[in-house]
């Protein structure tokens, strides 16, 4: 493997596994995805002088909807052992708010929580605009007003 395709893994593989992680709620798929989506990435794309991560992203949403077809069901988060009452209440407690938020973000348009997904893992603009075959500003535009949006859902929740 080339020292360049080693840093494009280094710079983007914990962004690629947020957005994995997110979309199947399970780390253990996420990290074969992950580890797929990388290996078919440099098989066919490797050894060319501009690595696109937007490909790469396409490549991994692809073979996570391939995955999804061929599961009965999957999980949305891991169970997490508290240790301690407090422990118990706080990981309750976030348990709670990340339900809250999931619940929230499935009532937006699939395309606006793709957009938010990716640009809350890390992802720039201009590779989602690129991923998406949209403009970065209308990808910028899309995302505040989804952000937006999204806070607006959850306080009027708690309200």
């Amino acid at each position: 493997m080339s020292e360049k395709y080693q840093k494009f893994y280094r710079e983007y593989k914990n962004k690629l596994f947020s957005y994995l992680i997110y979309k199947s709620g399970d780390s253990e798929v996420a990290k074969d995805i992950m580890q797929e989506s990388f290996t078919r990435h440099f098989k066919h794309y490797g050894h060319e002088a501009a690595m696109s991560p937007a490909l790469l992203f396409t490549i991994a949403r692809n073979a996570l909807v391939d995955h999804q077809r061929n599961q009965s069901k999957f999980l949305r988060a891991e169970h997490i052992t508290p240790q301690t009452a407090a422990d118990e209440e706080a990981c309750l407690s976030a348990k709670e708010l990340t339900a809250r938020i999931h619940e929230a973000m499935d009532k937006l348009p699939e395309l606006d929580r793709e957009l938010l997904t990716l640009a809350v893992g890390g992802v720039a603009y201009k590779e989602i605009a690129s991923t998406f075959g949209l403009s970065e500003a209308n990808v910028k535009v899309r995302i505040h007003r989804t952000r937006t949006k999204l806070r607006q859902m959850l306080k009027n929740e708690v309200q």
